[in-house]
C-alpha cells in the first residue's frame, strides 16, 4: 500500500542456461497503482540526472 492505493503485482523472472537472469518482468494491477508508479517511478529517474 502506497499514499492509500493498495498495489498487487506479481515478477516473472527468467534465467539463462547459467542461472542468471536474463529478463524480469513486473506486472501491476489497478490503473490506479500504474499511474502511481509510473508518477513516482519518474520522480527517481529525475533525481538521477
Amino acid at each position: 500500500m502506497i499514499d492509500g492505493i493498495t498495489i498487487n503485482g506479481v515478477g516473472m523472472i527468467t534465467c539463462g542456461a547459467d542461472g542468471r537472469i536474463t529478463e524480469f518482468k513486473v506486472m501491476i494491477r489497478t490503473l490506479k497503482a500504474i499511474n502511481l508508479i509510473h508518477k513516482m517511478m519518474g520522480e527517481m529517474l529525475e533525481k538521477m540526472k
